[in-house]
Formats: structure tokens, sequence, C-alpha cells
């Protein structure tokens, strides 16, 4: 990563985008160019950075009188390591004769710094990360140096993810059943199992009583990400579609089924709160399964949210060494970029 027309170049152990779990080491190389007129370098900061930022709103009154609504930003820093870049130094011939932040001086050329960053066990995912509420994981690049035209800033987004093992969640192997009553007709339903990872499917069953023929239109499923960050909830749509076989059908009694495919990318569910002196942050992030059931007349659709639980496991983790299922993954993050746009308030968190 990084512009080529730069003095200074970025790249990453790994393809970009990727997923970075909690314990994992974010590491790669720093490429400088040195132009010939330089004298002395000055200090070169490498920072990895987790930031969680949320909004809160307070009324004041006016001079005049009357009442205005502000709304206040919120930047909670829950992890920062800056890297000593400056024992790496080398060139492609020789090693250099001294350390980058002790100002040292060095000719023109071109020196290349490897980076290692071994993030912590238990970190937020990557939420939303383009505007608030938000958690956002960065590699920072700071450069002191009159040579160098741009800002003095290179910022690398980095995708965080905490590892979530389904054998330590209670009862994440078993099948989830659900039922409703609305308007005279009765749902009964399985999903086959409540914890799953991405890019798992799994299946759902339904078994409609519908003794007064009542039409159902259709009956949409939907998986939706919720996410808090402290007092902000947004909700996310991640797959959509209606279930096949069910569409204006009246039968008394109707039994179906369909597979559900869990979107490669998306991050486990989890709850994350942190105390850093006076600064307390709270991010919970959970998954649930909606039915939109559809039915013929005036005030008669309803819906049914079941829970479930996403993780990762050690199957998926190894994937990163398997280059065929790379550009898959990089495909669905930059899908997940674009849904995180879409995200909207969720008034109805519970």
């Amino acid at each position: 990563m990084g512009n080529s027309n730069s003095m200074i170049n970025v790249t990453f152990d790994r393809s970009q985008p990727t997923v970075y779990y909690g314990g994992d080491i974010v590491s790669g190389r720093i490429n400088i160019t040195i132009p010939g007129n330089t004298d002395k370098i000055h200090d070169i900061h490498l920072i990895v950075t987790g930031d969680v930022g949320y909004t809160t709103t307070r009324t004041t009154r006016m001079q005049n009188g009357q009442t205005e609504r502000i709304t206040d930003h919120h930047n909670i820093r829950i992890f920062e390591q800056k890297v000593t870049i400056g024992q790496g130094l080398s060139t492609e011939h020789n090693e250099a004769g001294g350390r980058i932040n002790n100002r040292a001086s060095f000719e023109s050329g071109q020196y290349v710094y490897p980076f290692s960053v071994h993030l912590p066990d238990s970190l937020p995912p990557t939420i939303h990360p383009t505007d608030y509420p938000f958690v956002r994981y960065e590699l920072q690049l700071f450069i002191e140096k009159k040579w160098y035209n741009q800002d003095g800033q290179c910022r690398y987004p980095l995708r965080v993810y905490p590892r979530v093992n389904l054998l330590q969640k209670i009862n994440s192997q078993c099948a989830v059943k659900f039922d409703t009553k609305r308007n005279d007709i009765k749902i009964r339903g399985i999903i086959q199992r409540a914890g799953l990872i991405p890019g798992e499917k799994t299946n759902l069953s339904l078994e409609i009583y519908n003794p007064n023929h009542a039409t159902i239109k259709r009956i949409d499923v939907c998986l939706i990400q919720r996410y808090e960050i402290e007092q902000c909830r947004r909700r996310l749509e991640l797959i959509r579609f209606a279930v096949p076989d069910l569409v204006n059908r009246n039968d008394i009694h109707i039994e179906v089924s369909c597979p559900i495919t869990v979107p490669m990318g998306i991050s486990p569910t989890y709850n994350f709160k942190n105390k850093n002196g006076n600064t307390c942050v709270h991010v919970n992030l959970h998954y649930d399964i909606k039915l939109e059931v559809k039915v013929k007349g005036i005030f008669s659709d309803f819906d049914l949210q079941v829970p479930i639980i996403i993780g990762t496991d050690s199957a998926e983790l190894s994937s990163f060494g398997d280059a065929t299922k790379v550009p898959s993954l990089l495909a669905d993050l930059n899908t997940m970029d674009m849904l995180e746009l879409e995200a909207h308030d969720d008034a109805l968190l519970e």
C-alpha cells in the first residue's frame, strides 16, 4: 500500500485489505527514499492506534431564551503502540550507521524499516470506521522533515476483530427454536445452530398454522448486525431474501425450509468494556435473524427477531495462508465497507 509518487511507502506482509485478529502481529516494511540534498533526518514515528468515537447531545439555552441542541463528539483511545523503527534500518547494500530516532545523518538513497506490532487479545471489532459512532484502527506514520512535502502524516486503516471461540459460548452448538402467534397465524421455527462463523451455511425451518386461510404474501429473512457504542445505537442489514415457495399462500398448514449463508468478512459477536482512568467506554455488537411476515390486509404484517452468535474458528484463521481464499476475502471486506455506509439509527435496540 502507499503512494508510489511519495518519498515514503508502507507495505504490509499480508495482502490488504485483511482482518487482523486479537493477538495477531501487524507487520511490514517502510520504504523511504532520501533525496540527495538531505542532511539530517528528524523523528519518524510509526504508531498503531485504536479509537472509539461516539456522540452525545445536550440542550443549552441561548441569550434570546430559545434552546439549542448541541452534538458533542467523543474520541477515546483504547490502544496505542509506538514502534522503534530505526534499529532495523538498512539499504540494499549495507547496514546504515545510525538510528533514525537518534537524529542520525544519512546519505541519499533507499532505506527499509521492518516493523511489527503485537495486538492485544481483547479489542473491540472495527465498526463503521468512516463516521460516528465508530471503532477505528490505523497505522499512522509521522515524519518531521522539510523534504517531505506532504502533510507529514500517512494513515493506513486496519480491520481488527476479536477472536471468539464458539466452543466457549454456552448453547452455541444447539438449535434455536422459536414461535409466535399474531392475527391467528402461528409460526414455529428452528434455526439449525445458534453459533455460526462467516461463510457458514445453516438451515431455517418454518411450520405455519393458518386456520383462517389468511393470505401470506411472503416472508422475508434478514440478517441484522446491531451495535451499541455508548449511547449510540445502529443497525445494519447484511442480507435479505424471501423464503422460497412461500408466495401468496393461504393453506391451513405450511412447512418450508431454506438455507441461510453467513456473509464473509463480518465481525464476531462481542461485548467490550474498558475503563481507563476516568474514561469508560462500552462497545456491544450482536446479531439476529429477523423474519418479516407480510400478510394481506391492513395492519396485518408482523415480524420477529431471533438472536444468533457469530464467532471465529481455527479453520478460518488459518485460511490466510491459503492464497486461493484471499481474493474472496478481499471482495467480501470491500462489500462490508460499502454496507457499513448504510448503517442507521436503531431506536429499538434493547
